[in-house]
């Protein structure tokens, strides 16, 4: 027993609690940490073949925006959209790519500061619960 009056057992680890928030959450910071995976395992998502010429670089409601080393590859990869994007969602258990857009240059990529916003609102949020459970 801990000084709770809890068995270890009954305890849950807080990189768990994080998993689950951050996996399973409908935040900005979920999205942010689903991104994040994507890009982490992009070799695994797509293979090594494809993952040597491209890599992810953007993603704006429900469109991935995919890098491609040159002209030749974006013909083929666009080939390849609907299968990378089953792909993608498959690994992810979840339907999180709608579409892909292949580029060749990496700043056609929109931004959207209203996201940015509410990324940094969610991490605030956050920051002030754990303060309060302190």
């Amino acid at each position: 027993m801990n000084w709770r009056g809890k068995k270890k057992s009954d305890l849950t680890l807080s990189s768990d609690v994080l998993h689950g928030l951050f996996e399973n959450g409908k935040s900005a910071l979920s999205s942010q940490f689903i991104r994040w995976k994507l890009w982490k395992r992009w070799n695994e998502f797509v293979g090594p073949t494809i993952s040597k010429n491209s890599e992810p670089v953007g993603y704006y409601k429900g469109t991935l925006h995919v890098w491609v080393k040159n002209s030749s590859w974006l013909q083929q990869m666009t080939f390849m959209t609907d299968h990378v994007k089953n792909t993608i969602n498959k690994k992810l258990d979840e339907t999180y790519v709608k579409e892909v857009k292949w580029t060749l240059y990496r700043k056609e990529v929109p931004e959207d500061a209203r996201f940015q916003e509410e990324l940094k609102a969610s991490i605030e949020a956050i920051e002030s619960s754990v303060k309060k459970e302190l």
